[in-house]
């Protein structure tokens, strides 16, 4: 359906009512959700009203979206499309960015696309199978190709959540930025493929270092790393830096002849008690980067 741009000012309650109305005749499900909180929202006397049920509930696996395109729409002000599979239906999620008199919000559209052919011979696939098929298709869009780590729009999609998280369980959260130490060198004298390589080793180590399905890791930029770990201390952080660091410090990268060893520098920021949005923090652990750059490198800084 293309884009729908009504997010270009703030609406009244009864056009959202009414915009909401139209769409019925169209969707086969029409929610409201909180994005940053992954909350569903209910309009009852002409207030957004938070329930208890989380948005990623309908999808029955019991985590987070990795590719919330709703959490994109929310911050880039643009409508995103994306298909989702719930166990028995197939639903393609079109997710618009609404500011309701002030407050900024998501209005999700769903349509039924199970026997549209988007999955080849459906009726014939397990859900196990079709849900891998989907989770492909929409990971594409938030992994980096090279590294295959998930990229910097993951970063600022999913971060928010995990703070928001953090602060309502009360519970820390750590992040750990990476960096590979004279990677320009790499470069120069081995060449760029050279270079390739070695961001894909060292992001294989990062993806082993960590909890599958509940710490996530992902290339800032460059050779900028970075590493989320939920429900875990300074301490804990630290230690996990400090494998890593061993880890790649301890590897032989072997391309075409040439045995590369590297190191890299890590700079860890521990959330707790402490309010701080998604860029302050990435700031926090930035400069703890920095200073273990600048005291020496191949070394983890708190």
């Amino acid at each position: 359906m293309g884009k729908v741009n009504i997010s270009d000012k703030s609406i009244s309650m009864d056009t959202l009512i009414h915009t909401m109305s139209i769409f019925e005749k169209l969707y086969d499900v029409i929610r409201i959700v909180n994005p940053v909180k992954k909350q569903l929202l209910d309009l009852k006397l002409n207030k957004i009203n938070e329930l208890e049920s989380s948005c990623y509930n309908l999808w029955k696996t019991g985590k987070v979206c990795s590719n919330c395109v709703s959490a994109r729409a929310y911050s880039e002000k643009e409508t995103f499309v994306k298909i989702e599979y719930n166990g028995k239906k197939v639903y393609m999620i079109t997710a618009i960015p609404v500011e309701v008199d002030g407050a900024p919000v998501v209005l999700e559209l769903l349509k039924d696309i199970t026997k549209s052919g988007v999955i080849e011979n459906i009726e014939n696939k397990d859900s196990d199978t079709i849900r891998h098929a989907v989770n492909h298709m929409n990971e594409l869009i938030v992994v980096d190709p090279l590294t295959q780590v998930f990229n910097k729009r993951f970063i600022y999609e999913r971060l928010p959540a995990d703070i928001i998280n953090s602060i309502l369980n009360n519970k820390p959260l750590s992040l750990i930025m990476a960096d590979i130490d004279f990677f320009k060198k790499v470069n120069d004298i081995y060449g760029h493929v050279a270079g390739d390589e070695v961001l894909k080793v060292v992001a294989s180590i990062l993806s082993r270092s960590v909890r599958k399905d509940i710490d996530w890791a992902a290339r800032y930029g460059g050779e900028e790393f970075i590493i989320c770990l939920k429900n875990a201390s300074e301490d804990t952080a630290v230690k996990v830096a400090e494998k890593i660091r061993k880890a790649i410090e301890n590897t032989i990268i072997n391309y075409e002849g040439a045995s590369i060893k590297v190191t890299a520098s890590f700079g860890v920021k521990t959330l707790f008690e402490e309010n701080l949005n998604e860029e302050e923090l990435i700031k926090e652990a930035d400069k703890k980067l920095y200073k273990a750059k600048n005291t020496g490198r191949n070394k983890v800084v708190v």
